[in-house]
């Protein structure tokens, strides 16, 4: 079965590393790299439709956001997983000012996704799904029972 990996989590919480480091040979779609709705829908069909392993680099904070990369994959029939970044506000905020030229995002932005953002559950359609969190020796996922109870 092939995989759609959708990440989640605010800007400058190492979603993009992650996925560089977890997932590398997977197709990477990105709104901010592909710049356009249409780009990324564009891309996302044409990876379902040559059966390659997917993963989402985006913020994808709610359940609206993370439903239609969902029923794609269901459609054709992938293995859902989640990986939320599990990060402070604070520290998205020293990692993006840390970043220079394009890759830095204005504050109001990660305000933003930090206001809208709602927990994934497995009711949404996952079948797996995991916290990540950064830690000193890189990044720890754990997996999320049913229940929205995370396993330690």
């Amino acid at each position: 079965m092939l995989d759609m990996v959708i990440m989640m989590g605010l800007q400058g919480s190492g979603k993009s590393t992650f996925c560089a480091t977890h997932y590398p040979d997977y197709t990477r779609i990105n709104l901010d790299t592909l710049r356009t709705r249409k780009k990324e829908h564009d891309a996302l069909w044409q990876a379902l439709n040559q059966k390659e392993n997917i993963i989402i680099d985006n913020t994808n904070p709610t359940k609206a956001d993370r439903n239609k990369y969902i029923q794609a994959g269901r459609e054709q029939k992938y293995k859902i997983i989640g990986c939320f970044m599990q990060s402070r506000l604070q520290d998205c905020r020293e990692r993006n000012n840390a970043r220079t030229g394009k890759e830095k995002i204005p504050e109001i932005a990660i305000s933003c996704t930090a206001n809208k953002l709602e927990l994934p559950y497995y009711d949404e359609g996952f079948d797996e799904l995991y916290y990540v969190k950064i830690t000193d020796a890189g990044f720890t996922a754990t997996l999320c029972r049913e229940t929205g109870i995370v396993e330690e």
